[in-house]
């Protein structure tokens, strides 16, 4: 089995918009519609059987949409959604114990599409509460294309987070931090806590193969999840930068499902 941990898709009458205004902003191609039948025919073109859907709430009126989107995802045998709430909202907390209670696995956060840090009074509760309801955070991390620095997740930010809320499972995207990998490698140490995705390191700004195993051995590959960031990378180019580092079958497959299905719980 192989689980993408990172991929994105919107509903049907907002796809049409959604991907072409991503895709200006971020000089970026999209290799499928943005729809959840478009991320299908890609998973289904590259072998990967489930992916979790990340939606993102940009401002604080689309908590309720986004996660409404995202719960009714829930029917899909091989989408597991990850719902949004927006730092310093008026309704995060509650939107939190909605989606638990509708069992949704987890939340996604973007601190550049969201202006906050991840370090910030606004968020750390959100942090505390998801470690009582079971939730995983998953961030943005690094760099992103659209928007200019300082970069809002950075190694030492994520690190002081992690360490601060050990009972809280967090996952940062792009190995780390896209685009500053460098600062990953030398400044973000292992957390228990902690998974790192392998998402969109192929696109663009691609990481050094040298710098991605300099990473993968402080972290190990218990802490690292398979994810493409579709559509905005093909899972096949995903796939064949992890198979690149030359890993045991052993290590491929916690890579590429083991960790995803514990921290799941599926």
């Amino acid at each position: 089995m192989i689980i993408d941990f990172h991929t994105h898709a919107f509903p049907d009458s907002l796809a049409p918009r959604a991907i072409p205004a991503l895709a200006e902003s971020s000089s970026l191609t999209p290799n499928h519609d943005g729809t959840i039948c478009g991320l299908t025919k890609a998973l289904d073109e590259s072998g990967v059987e489930k992916a979790v859907v990340l939606s993102i709430a940009t401002k604080p009126h689309q908590e309720n949409s986004v996660n409404t989107f995202a719960i009714s995802l829930l029917e899909n045998p091989r989408i597991i959604p990850f719902g949004s709430v927006f730092p310093g909202s008026d309704t995060w907390r509650e939107q939190l114990a909605r989606l638990r209670d509708a069992g949704i696995k987890g939340i996604k956060l973007h601190p550049e599409y969201q202006g906050f840090f991840i370090d910030s009074d606004d968020a750390m509760p959100i942090y505390e509460e998801c470690g009582k309801l079971g939730l995983i955070v998953t961030f943005h991390a690094g760099a992103d294309a659209a928007f200019p620095p300082p970069v809002h997740a950075s190694p030492e930010r994520l690190s002081f987070v992690c360490s601060s809320f050990p009972s809280t499972t967090f996952t940062a995207a792009h190995f780390g931090g896209y685009g500053i990998w460098d600062e990953v490698a030398s400044k973000l140490k292992g957390h228990d806590n902690l998974y790192i995705d392998t998402s969109m390191t192929q696109t663009a700004d691609r990481i050094e193969r040298k710098t991605a195993l300099r990473i993968l051995k402080t972290h190990g590959t218990e802490h690292i999840l398979f994810g493409s960031d579709s559509p905005w990378e093909k899972q096949s180019d995903s796939m064949r930068f992890v198979r690149s580092f030359g890993l045991s079958d052993s290590d491929e497959e916690l890579i590429f499902s083991k960790n995803a299905k514990r921290i799941l719980n599926i």
